[in-house]
């Protein structure tokens, strides 16, 4: 038995390969389209270090959803999507922007911030429903969200109103953005500017996180102190969702395997509650469980 896993995450596709006596993972770039990224996946499936014969499900995000079921017919494997982010769950209050015209998306993999809280609540040996919980995927792309249990109550990225991350500029002045859109060419353009020319990248020409940590000097410094605090001020507004009854906060993703990095949120943010660290991206981890969970179940039926 082997499962595939697809997780985008910004310009990339995480793929892992697990049956029970190995763990592979690789990454291909998604500029160059869906049909050559299925390719190159597929060559890596056949290839003969990897020469995987038994695959039985593909477990992927609603990102990827469109090449997971395209794969799923070539090789005739059972395809699921895992919990995609249900704007149902979240407070009607999380939707009111102050202009009719416009509402909040609160949209984010819901499916991680749930795999980390059974984690969290498997460790404590809690019982995750008559708890509350801030979770915090800080990667290339930031994504922050207020639990009740597994149930996403509120939820933003670095996409929209949260903190600039690697490529992602984050929450703006809303009158400069108008001004943006006024001088760029369009749309694309100004799309470009904010999610590809902004956040890390924008002030230090960083393509790769693990550099943020390289890099001295008073920019740099002040850069990765403006990070932390836009990240911290966003966990403290998370708190006033949950009227500051908050069990734990949890925070995943490549930066917190910087042990720096996490001792200058810790204190900021310990104050709200106990903080709880799972480093490294949690995409794929989250989708195996979520696909070892749909076996198990199909094996009782």
């Amino acid at each position: 038995m082997a499962i595939l896993a697809l997780y985008p995450h910004a310009q990339i596709l995480q793929a892992a390969l697990w049956d029970p006596n190995r763990y592979e993972t690789a990454a291909f770039s998604l500029s160059s389209g869906r049909e050559s990224t299925e390719q190159e996946l597929l060559s890596w499936l056949k290839s003969p270090q990897i020469a995987c014969q038994d695959l039985q499900l593909i477990a992927a995000s609603t990102a990827s959803a469109e090449l997971a079921a395209s794969l799923g017919q070539v090789l005739d494997v059972k395809v699921c999507i895992s919990e995609p982010s249900n704007p149902d769950e979240c407070s009607p209050l999380a939707f009111v922007t102050g202009t009719p015209a416009l509402s909040r998306k609160c949209s984010t993999d819901a499916f991680i911030f749930k795999f980390m809280v059974r984690q969290e609540a498997q460790a404590k040996g809690l019982d995750p429903s008559g708890e509350q919980f801030i979770v915090a995927h800080l990667d290339q792309v930031h994504q922050l969200g207020a639990l009740q249990g597994t149930t996403v109550v509120d939820a933003l990225t670095s996409f929209d109103e949260g903190p600039f991350a690697l490529r992602q500029s984050g929450a703006l002045p809303f009158d400069s953005i108008l001004d943006l859109c006024m001088e760029a060419g369009g749309r694309e353009e100004v799309l470009e500017v904010l999610h590809e020319q902004g956040g890390l990248f924008g002030y230090l020409g960083l393509d790769n996180l693990d550099d943020l940590w390289n890099l001295s000097g008073e920019v740099a410094d002040a850069i990765r102190e403006a990070l932390i605090y836009q990240i911290s001020k966003e966990i403290g507004a998370l708190a006033a969702v949950l009227c500051g009854r908050v069990s734990s906060i949890l925070l995943g993703g490549e930066l917190v395997r910087h042990e720096p990095f996490v001792e200058a949120l810790r204190q900021r943010i310990g104050f709200i509650a106990p903080v709880s660290v799972y480093p490294g991206n949690q995409g794929l981890p989250a989708l195996l469980a979520d696909a070892h969970s749909i076996l198990g179940q199909d094996s009782t039926q």
